[in-house]
């Protein structure tokens, strides 16, 4: 465990809004899993025969991950109306 708390940052590509298309939730919805839930193999993240939307819906996270997630789209949100007002 860490002594001194940090806000990560994620480099590359944005992650999927919640609220966009439905692919656009699906690829949230398999972001959120491969940070937020412990995993070895990608069959620990979500069985073959439901999408990762149905996946990450029945997660129970710890409470701590859902406010992490809930601020991570405020951030996303908050650069994107950043760069339309820029």
């Amino acid at each position: 465990l860490r002594r001194v708390q940090v806000v990560p940052v994620l480099l590359g590509t944005a992650i999927s809004q919640p609220d966009g298309s439905t692919d656009d939730y699906e690829m949230h919805c398999q972001a959120m899993m491969l940070l937020f839930k412990p995993w070895q193999s990608f069959k620990d993240l979500k069985i073959d025969d439901k999408t990762w939307a149905e996946s990450f819906e029945q997660q129970n996270f710890a409470p701590v991950f859902c406010s992490i997630i809930i601020n991570m789209n405020v951030e996303n949100e908050c650069k994107e109306a950043q760069d339309v007002h820029a």
